[in-house]
């Protein structure tokens, strides 16, 4: 059978042979009237009608005055093409003619049938150096808006589902590829007060219909700086007429990457609904790229974000919200709207994995006051022109030198005051809970703090305070209350007025003996107290409470106690000079029946960690 198939048959042949003449009689006569049209186009189209239909085709698109200033050029291969010189578009106004846009050269393709009935055609538009001039009035109108073919079909357009645009047959018309070069935009924005600048443009847009989809990409310089946006809507349209559209754009520079998919109005409110992605390698170089000074970003060095982003009017609403900054992540969700004063307001709710507390309220400009410089300026922060109500959570929060975890924290500033209040979180082996108040922004008129500790680790929290002299170990608990009537930037240890509340127990006082101490009082009429430093103190519970004001802790109690004996002192301790005026009992409890030895009263001063006892009464003489 196969001998058969393979055998040579004639007339397969002479089939096969008409088949092949007959395409190549068809390709021959095709490419023969395609030559010839080309070749008698020149004679057959009057270039001064295809200019005209031109420059009436520009015009019924723009809406306005369109004049060419120079010769305009034709040619007919490998596609008849027409390229006009200087072209200007205008727009007429009582105060005269203003120019909307100028190219250096606009070139359009036409159909060679369409020319010769008189009637061109054209599509393929390439726009070589145009500028544009656009003027955004106070109420986010351009002055491009007019009674063009393309301003037509964006009143007509209506949104269709499967987020497509319906518009009128009589308007629907052919655009396709639209190459721009060497382009610039610029927009003088009344609404703002601010002018932009747009330049170096190579954008490729393709839109074969009105009716249909857009998809384009265009390479610019934007503040002196190359990057890419590609970008895509089925409803361009309806983007166009300010009304809402899909819409979806991806943004490439060296400082930014960015991307958005959804929904979106973009005048005279914008409006915008969908996913953004946005990321930045080097935060720095993109805040100098903008132009814009944020504080508390100093240490920034990498972010990026995505979320769902919503706006309405003036809200902006971020769900979903995933936020990393450096090595810190967060997520939650962001609101940003009016408020009742001149600064928006951000409100919502942030998970962290790691906080910098110092940083934080750094960024709010609530800075640690510097003692070594009292003259210094107060830096801006984001209270000078923001409103916050944030709840914040953190796995882990830094409050140098101590690490607070499983935080739950607040930051509420309206009007002229600002809380900051960490309502829980873990604190060496207890717990911590804080409330700092201010008015103004920034803390201008003073500051109140309140601190609670519950059940701490004393030995870890002196050893990171990096504490020296005699130091409590076991579990304590303090309460801290400051304030002060000075701008906290320039607030120093005289401006500042509280109290403090002490207790710990039990426990022991490391680097101090008693016994010793009762030795040394005994034979010396003054000792330091690192001559005595070699044992401790257990205690069952030890006090403290003290009040702070003009520069000085008054000690209105400090006592330790324990079965044996009770140690107590009461005194001034100056800040400026660490130094130490005390005035302190120690006093035995009797012991099987018999009499307690009299107290030690003693005198503590110098400065810490080694102050000078300065006994007053010397014990009895069978304790010598």
């Amino acid at each position: 059978m196969w001998k058969k198939l393979l055998r040579p048959d004639p007339r397969r042949n002479r089939l096969m042979g008409c088949i092949l003449r007959g395409v190549g009689i068809v390709v021959l006569v095709a490419l023969s009237i395609f030559v010839a049209s080309r070749a008698a186009a020149p004679y057959l189209i009057s270039s001064s009608l295809v200019r005209s239909a031109m420059e009436d085709a520009v015009a019924q698109w723009t809406g306005h005055d369109v004049t060419i200033a120079g010769t305009p050029q034709l040619q007919f291969w490998p596609e008849p093409r027409i390229s006009l010189p200087f072209v200007t578009v205008a727009k007429s106004t009582p105060d005269g003619a203003v120019v909307l846009g100028r190219i250096d050269l606009l070139s359009a393709g036409f159909g060679i049938i369409d020319a010769i009935k008189g009637r061109p055609v054209f599509s393929d538009f390439h726009l070589i150096r145009p500028r544009v001039f656009i003027d955004r009035n106070a109420k986010g109108h351009i002055d491009w808006a007019s009674e063009g073919l393309l301003s037509a079909a964006v009143r007509d357009a209506q949104p269709l589902g499967d987020d497509r645009q319906l518009l009128d047959a009589t308007l629907d018309t052919g655009i396709g590829l639209v190459m721009i070069e060497d382009g610039v935009v610029e927009l003088r924005d009344h609404a703002t007060g601010r002018n932009f600048t747009v330049d170096g443009i190579s954008a490729r847009v393709g839109w074969p219909r009105l009716s249909g989809a857009l998809k384009g990409s265009a390479d610019l310089r934007l503040a002196g700086r190359d990057a890419r946006i590609d970008f895509s809507s089925t409803q361009p349209l309806l983007l166009l007429g300010g009304r809402n559209g899909q819409g979806q754009f991806d943004f490439h520079s060296l400082a930014l990457n960015a991307s958005f998919d959804g929904i979106a109005s973009l005048q005279p409110s914008y409006f915008l609904t969908g996913a953004i992605n946005a990321s930045t390698p080097d935060m720095p170089a993109l805040l100098t790229w903008l132009g814009v000074t944020l504080p508390g970003t100093e240490v920034l060095k990498t972010a990026s974000v995505t979320s769902r982003l919503t706006t309405s009017g003036d809200n902006l609403r971020l769900e979903d919200l995933e936020f990393q900054a450096n090595d810190t992540r967060a997520s939650g969700i962001m609101v940003l709207s009016p408020s009742q004063s001149a600064k928006p307001k951000v409100s919502g709710t942030l998970a962290l994995e790691t906080l910098d507390i110092r940083g934080l309220l750094g960024a709010f400009s609530l800075d640690l006051p510097d003692l070594s410089n009292r003259d210094a300026v107060k830096r801006s922060g984001l209270l000078d022109w923001l409103e916050l109500d944030l709840t914040l959570s953190a796995d882990q929060a830094r409050l140098a030198p101590f690490m607070l975890e499983g935080m739950a924290a607040s930051i509420l500033a309206t009007g002229n005051s600002m809380t900051f209040d960490i309502a829980d979180s873990l604190f060496e082996e207890g717990r911590l809970t804080g409330h700092l108040e201010g008015t103004s922004s920034g803390f201008d008129n003073g500051a109140h703090l309140e601190l609670s500790i519950t059940d701490a680790n004393l030995g870890d929290l002196g050893q990171r305070l990096a504490l020296e002299g005699p130091l409590p170990q076991g579990p304590g608990s303090l309460d801290l209350e400051l304030r002060t009537e000075r701008p906290i930037w320039e607030t120093g240890p005289e401006d500042i007025k509280g109290r403090l509340s002490f207790t710990a127990g039990p426990g022991t006082l490391n680097g101090a003996d008693t016994e010793k101490i009762r030795l040394l009082a005994g034979q010396r009429s003054f000792f330091r107290l690192s001559e005595a430093a070699d044992g401790q103190i257990p205690f069952d519970r030890l006090e403290l409470s003290a009040r702070f004001s003009d520069g000085s802790a008054e000690i209105d109690k400090a006592q330790l106690s324990n079965t044996a004996e009770t140690l107590g002192m009461t005194g001034v301790i100056p800040f400026s000079s660490n130094g130490l005026a005390l005035s302190a009992e120690l006093a035995a409890e009797p012991v099987a029946g018999f009499p307690a030895p009299p107290p030690l009263r003693f005198f503590v001063g110098g400065s810490w960690p080694d102050p000078v006892i300065s006994p007053i009464t010397l014990p009895a003489a069978s304790g010598q």
